[in-house]
């Protein structure tokens, strides 16, 4: 799953900076298009990545802040430009 390989590539960085975690996605495969809010808060880095794909809703919300990693699943419009649907 997204979630897993995800999680275990961030796992490892010490100082998760936004450019060192887009670098870790990019390097998994996924394209700066799909890659969304990639950002600094606080102490951690934050992301959303839209998986949709023929119709789908998938998309992850991640944050890693060197100590916790968290990536989980949600949904995004079907259609339209991406947003996290709340």
């Amino acid at each position: 799953m997204h979630e897993e390989r995800i999680t275990r590539a961030v796992w490892e960085l010490a100082d998760p900076t936004p450019e060192k975690v887009g670098k870790v996605l990019n390097d998994l495969g996924y394209v700066d298009g799909r890659i969304h809010g990639l950002r600094q808060s606080g102490a951690a880095t934050t992301f959303a990545l839209d998986l949709r794909d023929k119709g789908g809703r998938l998309c992850l919300d991640g944050s890693v802040d060197g100590e916790r990693t968290m990536v989980t699943a949600c949904v995004a419009p079907r259609t339209g430009p991406f947003a996290v649907a709340k």
